[in-house]
């Protein structure tokens, strides 16, 4: 009795924590996510604070939870190109329990598929915190600024190669708004849509994202 007991405890306990954890997920897993330059993205897989998004064009990314984080893998099915990241030197969560304005810097090591190796540098800063309306729900939503930077080799002070301000939504574990910019080029796009996984049927999907990549109409006066 004491046995059945026990085990009943036990299966009411796990069935506790599957129900937990279904709760707190930011986002199911089979979600597709839409970005207003056409961009779409279907979650495949959560392991603890990383996620896997798979694009319409077979490309992999892990993705950390921690937004200042750079890609922690991304894989090409076709070509079979890609990289891992990993953090070698800096404490980048920090930045989330560091008050706002505090700048952290990190680096990753960026090891390509053939095995050639790099490092890159990052100082990134948490801008503010806010409630904003984010597809539909106010949400928490935090601004960061990243640069990338080197230090120059003749006069040692930093030179920014790329530099990103976002929004991330802590609640979907999404970025919800992005401006890089990479030299002469600045690139901006927003977090459009989130398709729960029983509605992303193909059609759906397709019909959404010919809509973001239509040309915009100009409104002449």
């Amino acid at each position: 009795m004491n046995k059945l007991r026990n085990l009943s405890y036990l299966t009411a306990f796990c069935t506790w924590m599957l129900a937990a954890s279904a709760a707190t997920a930011a986002v199911p897993v089979g979600s597709v996510a839409l970005y207003s330059n056409g961009q779409v993205e279907k979650l495949l897989s959560v392991d603890g604070d990383e996620y896997l998004w798979e694009d319409d064009r077979k490309r992999l990314y892990l993705r950390s939870a921690n937004p200042v984080i750079p890609v922690l893998m991304r894989r090409n099915f076709l070509s079979r190109k890609g990289y891992e990241q990993v953090v070698v030197s800096g404490r980048p969560d920090s930045i989330l329990s560091l008050p706002v304005g505090t700048p952290v810097e990190f680096a990753v090591r960026r090891t390509k598929a053939g095995g050639e190796q790099s490092r890159r540098d990052w100082k990134c800063v948490r801008t503010n915190t806010r409630t904003a309306k984010v597809l539909g729900a106010q949400r928490r939503v935090d601004d960061y600024t990243c640069e990338r930077f080197i230090i120059h080799r003749k006069f040692w002070h930093p030179v920014v190669k790329e530099r990103q301000e976002f929004s991330y939504s802590p609640d979907l574990a999404l970025m919800t708004k992005m401006k890089r910019t990479r030299g002469e080029k600045t690139r901006r796009w927003r977090l459009a849509k989130l398709i729960a996984p029983e509605k992303a049927s193909y059609k759906r999907v397709s019909s959404q994202v010919r809509k973001l990549r239509a040309p915009k109409k100009r409104v002449t006066k």
